[in-house]
């Protein structure tokens, strides 16, 4: 009984270090995913939204005060240079008119009166110099037909004058009077319009009601103008190819077009506090459909690489390098300067490799130096990458392909791990 009992015993024994043994080989540590640098065509591109806008509208406002009596336009009509938009009632400014005519009449009257009183004047001082001469009349005399002489030549210059006054009142009447009746400035669509017959208008800035009658625009060359970050606008240059999304016209049909205006100054975002840009893409050929005020999604490429190749772009990470390539972690590493490091993976170890990135989309980032292809980075997950460290050993599963989910997929055989 003794002997079975101490061969099963040794026999137990055995398979408990053959399998401690086992055990010992297979790597430890965290499960990480990691991919393959490989080749592929890579596109930035800054994402913004905005607004449809014409290139060039124009505020018609108006110039005097008064009740509108006349409007022959509607909104979203055609119009043309020079057509009949809006009449102001004219009584007014034709009575201040009038009234300015007749005041420069009265003292241009009074001027010629005031000339023949200098020239009498002038005549009756030659007589009084003369008989000055005679010793006929006192100095006295002859001083006091110099002193209306002089006076009358000062009336005439005072007149003139008010003649000059008079002649800009008239001017300034004759002009108010003439912008009583507005006219389109350009061909165009009146796209906005912000009176009716029987309003009474005013004169102002653009934020006080009733100054802006309509809005003409010229819808031929139509812009998407959007804001764009500080950090995305210093990538974006003039001439640069963008597509325009329009939700209402459809998000599949973007509308090709290219940046011809980029903003020197910058504009606080009240809500989040950064500093946006003002960035217009003029749309190369309009949709007949769009309208001013449509909501807007814009794409700008802002820089290609063929045949580049990329990583996931998860697993570019910011590290402290020494100058022997080798990391710093801790205290020691507070205060210097990070740089773009992959993991790699080498015989269930972590490796650090200092890379240098390039162009970058949404999913990947292209690395110009540091990696080869087929070498295989650690791409996730997320929390993992954050605090993985060179040294550190890991079991390493490489990431599925799209193919190799759907084949899943359809057997059933899924498997869903929380990390």
């Amino acid at each position: 009984m003794k002997k079975p009992l101490i061969a099963t015993a040794i026999v137990a024994l055995i398979a408990l270090i053959i399998w401690a043994s086992v055990r010992d080989r297979k790597p430890r540590g965290s499960t990480v995913e990691i991919q393959a640098a490989e080749r592929r065509s890579v596109s930035s591109r800054v994402k913004a939204t905005g607004e449809i806008t014409p290139e060039k509208k124009v505020e018609i406002s108006a110039k005097v005060v008064g009740e509108i009596i006349s409007l022959p336009v509607v909104e979203g009509q055609g119009v043309s240079d020079g057509q009949l938009l809006v009449e102001i009632e004219r009584d007014l400014y034709e009575g201040a008119r009038d009234q300015a005519r007749a005041a420069l009449r009265q003292t241009e009257v009074s001027s010629q009166r005031l000339e023949i009183q200098l020239a009498d004047a002038r005549r009756n001082l030659r007589r009084v110099e003369r008989l000055h001469d005679d010793q006929l009349v006192s100095l006295e005399a002859l001083d006091q037909a110099q002193l209306a002489v002089d006076t009358a030549e000062v009336e005439i210059r005072a007149q003139q004058h008010a003649i000059d006054q008079y002649r800009s009142a008239l001017k300034r009447a004759t002009d108010d009077l003439a912008r009583t009746t507005i006219r389109s400035p350009m061909d165009g669509v009146l796209i906005q319009l912000n009176a009716e017959q029987g309003e009474t208008v005013v004169p102002g800035s653009t934020n006080l009601p009733g100054s802006v009658i309509m809005i003409v625009a010229d819808m031929s060359t139509l812009l998407a103008e959007v804001e764009v970050s500080e950090v995305d606008v210093v990538n974006v240059q003039l001439g640069q190819a963008a597509e325009v999304t329009v939700d209402a016209l459809g998000a599949d049909e973007p509308q090709p077009g290219h940046v011809v205006e980029i903003a020197t100054s910058g504009r606080r975002d009240p809500t989040q506090g950064t500093i946006r840009f003002r960035v217009k893409v003029a749309l190369d050929d309009p949709d007949p459909a769009l309208r001013p005020a449509m909501t807007a999604k814009v794409d700008i490429l802002t820089a290609t690489s063929e045949d580049a190749l990329t990583v996931p772009i998860q697993a570019v990470v910011k590290r402290v390098v020494d100058t022997e390539g080798e990391e710093i972690r801790g205290s020691a590493a507070k205060g210097q300067n990070k740089i773009d490091v992959v993991y790699i993976v080498a015989e269930g170890e972590t490796t650090i490799r200092p890379v240098i990135t390039g162009v970058s989309d949404v999913l990947h980032v292209e690395i110009t130096e540091g990696l080869t292809e087929g070498e295989e980075v650690v791409i996730g997950p997320y929390r993992t990458l954050k605090k993985l460290k060179a040294g550190e050993n890991v079991r390493a599963e490489e990431k599925k392909t799209d193919d190799d989910d759907a084949e899943d997929e359809e057997s059933g055989d899924v498997e869903v791990r929380i990390d």
